[in-house]
């Protein structure tokens, strides 16, 4: 486990947690949604994946392709009403959308 970042007193630091058990990062990262509780302490803390910034820009392509892609398909639905995320790993990836009510809840 790592802290990131300058030390601000006013800021809170982004940890880089690693794990020997390849098991244990998927079995967390399949839970994360359950960190999504009322209770206050909880509603600040994101976890997501470290990637490598190869990665995060063929993402970010993907994901932008989509957008295009429905708004071209769909002139009355705008892509603002959508939230597109890159699903799976390595070759099998793939961008679903998500409508913005089923997201917001």
């Amino acid at each position: 486990m790592y802290q990131l970042g300058q030390w601000a007193e006013d800021k809170s630091r982004p940890l880089l947690v690693a794990f020997g058990n390849g098991e244990m990062k998927e079995e967390i990262m399949a839970n994360v949604r359950n960190l999504r509780q009322p209770i206050e302490k909880f509603t600040t803390i994101g976890i997501s994946h470290d990637l490598p910034p190869k990665e995060r820009e063929d993402i970010k392509h993907m994901v932008e392709e989509a957008k295009q892609e429905h708004v071209s398909r769909n002139a009355d639905n705008s892509a603002e009403n959508y939230k597109f995320v890159v699903v799976g790993r390595g070759p099998r990836r793939k961008v679903i959308k998500i409508k913005k009510t089923q997201w917001l809840k």
